[in-house]
């Protein structure tokens, strides 16, 4: 059976009774946590270096970590049945909402996320403040499951496109007019990010957000959020980074991903479980030799 066509049996099964569908993604992210020890090695590595290198909290956190990610596909299973209008009121605790201001400004924006709690389904909420969005996401295989998948995070009204030249391009028509563009700085997808110090390693952060946000002049509003409990979110709205414009752009980009690489650090550090990494980040993006 393709992943297409599970996808689409899951969705009116899923989406329809999330009461039964959440308990049930528990027992999967437990399941595939104890039946896949390459992927519980990966998550443990990865968390080691937020959780002080002791491997005991690691793997309390992986565990955690791979419920969270079967959540995950449970909230895209619920979108075409939620009232998305209703999502912010009902299932996001906001901190910092006096700095959603700026989507009330003109001019554009750029929403920055990483892959904790669910991004996707708050920034989508976020929208409902009047600001239609395009967003930026990793390319998968299958082709045909890539693009069910494109749908499906549509259904809201937000434009989702896979990270090429022609995502890009979509990006920077919304942005020129004044629109709202949604991308994840947490994962080097492009092979072209800034190397920096990011939890005691040295990695590479991608330099996308930045660079379009310089080329742009497009404001960044880093959002990220964490799982509280089931389909209920914490939401933190940072304060806004304006990327310099200087005659030297590398070291405006780069000023502008340590800012940030500040932030998410803090972030994973606080509750390391709610980043749904799979991949064993500090091998696949580590820059040299750190």
């Amino acid at each position: 059976m393709s992943r297409r066509t599970v996808l689409r049996i899951c969705i009116p099964l899923l989406g329809r009774f999330p009461a039964l569908s959440y308990p049930f993604g528990w027992f999967v992210g437990w399941a595939a946590w104890n039946l896949r020890p390459a992927m519980r090695r990966r998550l443990t590595r990865t968390m080691l270096p937020l959780c002080g290198g002791n491997r005991r909290l690691a793997r309390h956190a992986g565990l955690a970590a791979s419920r969270n990610v079967a959540w995950y596909w449970i909230d895209l299973c619920t979108l075409r049945y939620r009232d998305l209008s209703r999502v912010e009121h009902d299932h996001l605790r906001l901190v910092n909402p006096q700095r959603l201001a700026v989507l009330a400004e003109p001019g554009p924006v750029i929403v920055v996320s990483a892959h904790t709690g669910n991004a996707e389904l708050a920034i989508q909420a976020l929208t409902y403040r009047g600001r239609p969005f395009v967003a930026l996401v990793e390319p998968l295989q299958p082709r045909d499951f890539a693009i069910e998948l494109l749908r499906l995070r549509s259904v809201a009204g937000g434009q989702f496109h896979e990270a090429s030249f022609g995502g890009l391009r979509a990006c920077i028509e919304a942005l020129e007019d004044g629109g709202l563009v949604g991308v994840m700085g947490d994962r080097d997808i492009q092979g072209s990010g800034v190397c920096v110090e990011f939890c005691g390693r040295t990695v590479k952060l991608p330099r996308g957000p930045w660079d379009l946000a310089r080329r742009t002049g497009s404001l960044v509003l880093p959002v990220l959020s964490s799982r509280i409990r089931r389909d209920d979110f914490a939401v933190w709205v940072e304060e806004p980074i304006r990327v310099a414009q200087t005659t030297d752009p590398e070291h405006d980009i780069r000023e502008a991903v340590e800012r940030w690489c500040g932030i998410l650090e803090r972030h994973l550090r606080r509750d390391p479980a709610q980043w749904t990494v799979l991949e064993d980040f500090w091998e696949v993006h580590r820059c040299g030799e750190g």
